[in-house]
């Protein structure tokens, strides 16, 4: 049998649907309940009609070997004291044991996986929407994150991976190296290697003060943000981490680099995240920085998820916004 990630992508969610119709009953769901994929990229995610009350859930089927059952612990503890604080975001669903992320096999998957089931939050893709107040709704709420962060005591036994200077660009980075991507030529990846030096003296030189360091959402992109009755509920948190609260903006604003409208857009994410937080123009020039680690950090995923439709989909186009940008940054740099 070939390896499972080399299966076709509609064989690899046929099994992992069987997977997760047999975690239903661990969170006393009912088996019958059905199961609609939502997503596959990192994890399969399906809606859940339990079959009772009909009330909708989500299940996370998590990627192999990507998250412990105690970073996915870790990761829900976060979600709830940000709701706690005002963010708001899917509660977990605990099983029938109490814990709240269960590990199921069945023989067509070769090794486990963790599951979780989270509330349904019924609202609109801010993803769908554009323009000057979408930037500002996410700054505002990005701020909000980091607020509570600064604020908030971790609780014993929390774990994340890390977003720093190894987890981004190290020997071996949490999403791959971006130097193995084949789509990279000789030169472009010269230029690449000369962006990641820059990149790495201008974190050593920026710090990781706790005003400028700590966990941060790690893939904000507006598809992460659903919006009920005018209320931001913020989704997936499955890459969060510790890291540079810079990077949660660059997430966001990387793909609109080539944009005309980009320094519009830039702007109005400053002023929703200055209306709830400060931040500093010292600390906002070092914007750039973070914009071109993210463009590496995505070309490592690009490679060592290549087998994925998404990436053969867009490796093409995140190259190109990736080189333009590093054209800009090390040149201004000189």
């Amino acid at each position: 049998m070939p390896e499972f990630r080399n299966l076709p992508p509609e064989r690899q969610v046929e099994c992992l649907t069987e997977l997760a119709s047999a975690a239903l009953t661990r969170f006393a769901i009912p088996q019958r309940s059905r199961l609609t994929l939502l997503n596959f990229r990192e994890n399969a995610v399906f809606r859940i009609d339990h079959a009772e009350s009909g009330t909708p859930y989500v299940m996370r089927v998590h990627r192999d070997g990507y998250q412990t059952r105690d970073s996915i612990r870790s990761e829900l503890t976060w979600m709830r004291a940000l709701r706690e604080a005002g963010v708001h975001t899917p509660a977990s669903l605990a099983g029938v044991d109490g814990d709240t992320v269960q590990t199921v096999a069945v023989d067509r998957v070769p090794r486990p996986r963790h599951c979780d089931v989270l509330s349904w939050v019924e609202g609109a893709h801010l993803g769908t929407a554009s323009g000057v107040e979408t930037y500002r709704l996410l700054g505002d709420t990005n701020a909000r994150i980091h607020r509570q962060v600064k604020r908030w005591t971790l609780p014993p036994g929390f774990t994340r991976q890390a977003w720093d200077e190894d987890g981004m660009l190290g020997p071996d980075p949490l999403w791959g190296r971006f130097t193995d991507l084949e789509a990279l030529s000789a030169e472009r990846r010269t230029l690449m290697l000369r962006a990641r030096d820059l990149v790495l003296e201008r974190l050593w030189r920026f710090g990781k003060g706790r005003d400028r360091f700590g966990l941060i959402h790690a893939d904000f992109m507006s598809e992460n943000v659903l919006v009920q009755d005018g209320v931001p509920y913020v989704i997936d948190f499955d890459d969060s981490g510790y890291g540079w609260f810079l990077y949660d903006p660059a997430t966001t604003l990387a793909w609109s680099t080539a944009d005309p409208e980009f320094e519009r857009v830039r702007d109005a994410w400053l002023e929703g995240y200055r209306s709830v937080e400060p931040l500093p123009d010292e600390d906002w020039r070092e914007l750039p920085t973070f914009i071109m680690a993210r463009f590496l950090v995505g070309l490592g995923w690009l490679h060592t998820r290549r087998e994925t439709p998404m990436a053969q989909t867009f490796t093409s186009m995140v190259v190109e916004l990736a080189c333009a940008h590093a054209s800009r940054f090390v040149e201004e740099a000189r």
